[in-house]
């Protein structure tokens, strides 16, 4: 939680787990004081010290770093393609709010799990990650 705030400041907004009813949570937890972190428009969901991105909006500078590369609002598919390539071979056409791109990064090699993370594109440029998990 120290590093969140450090990274992000206070949060917007909070909220507890059980007020907002998930069908399922990152930390497969029913802790009574589990919460939503909001902030700037994405969501972070926690557990005891633990904080975890549920969904992450790539705007007012927002950025994630994997294998020390910065992805921000300016990372283009072709970038994406670069860390991720089966992925994005696969991207999959959605119309909301016009023409969105998406992929679908597994969460395991060995087909085990459902779950996965949809990373959106707009224009050409990544938009949006939401954590995916079937209820």
């Amino acid at each position: 939680m120290a590093e969140f705030e450090k990274v992000f400041g206070k949060p917007d907004s909070i909220q507890l787990l059980k007020d907002e009813a998930p069908c399922i949570t990152i930390f497969d937890t029913e802790a009574p004081d589990d919460k939503y972190l909001y902030k700037s428009g994405s969501r972070f969901e926690t557990s005891k010290d633990r904080v975890a991105v549920d969904e992450f909006w790539f705007r007012d500078g927002n950025f994630i770093t994997y294998k020390n590369i910065r992805i921000d609002a300016n990372t283009t598919m072709n970038d994406i393609k670069q860390l991720f390539p089966t992925a994005v071979s696969g991207k999959l056409g959605m119309d909301k709010e016009g023409k969105l791109w998406v992929i679908q990064l597994k969460e395991d090699h060995e087909g085990i799990s459902d779950g996965h993370i949809k990373i959106f594109f707009r224009d050409g440029k990544i938009s949006f990650m939401h954590w995916w998990f079937p209820c």
